[in-house]
């Protein structure tokens, strides 16, 4: 979808968190009159696009320096989000993956003979 000159981004099936936003009376009328000429689904779809478009905006000029404390927090973040699989699962994995390599070496080397 294309809002004044600018495409929009299908809708993502990410998790979402309920956020209240106070706004002056005048800015929620002009939302609710974008979304009644149809070139957004409803608030909370103009919402996210102008919170998107202003990190968009705002995240592409900052420079951080990055140090120690950082990369450990990135870290922490990462662990939270990411579920982690057990030792078991990850060298069966790699035993997979080196079997699956070695499988495919073999049957290269016997295409070429």
């Amino acid at each position: 979808m294309e809002v004044l000159g600018v495409k929009k981004k299908k809708p993502s099936n990410k998790r979402t968190v309920h956020v209240s936003v106070r706004a002056p009376e005048n800015v929620v009328k002009t939302i609710n009159l974008l979304v009644d000429i149809g070139l957004f689904k409803d608030k909370s779809d103009f919402i996210n696009y102008a919170l998107q478009e202003t990190l968009r905006k705002y995240l592409s000029s900052i420079r951080i320096e990055i140090t120690p404390e950082l990369i450990d927090k990135y870290f922490e973040l990462l662990e939270e989000a990411s579920p982690q699989l057990p030792e078991e699962e990850i060298l069966k994995v790699l035993e997979d993956a080196r079997n699956e390599r070695r499988s495919s070496r073999k049957e290269t080397q016997e295409g070429r003979s």
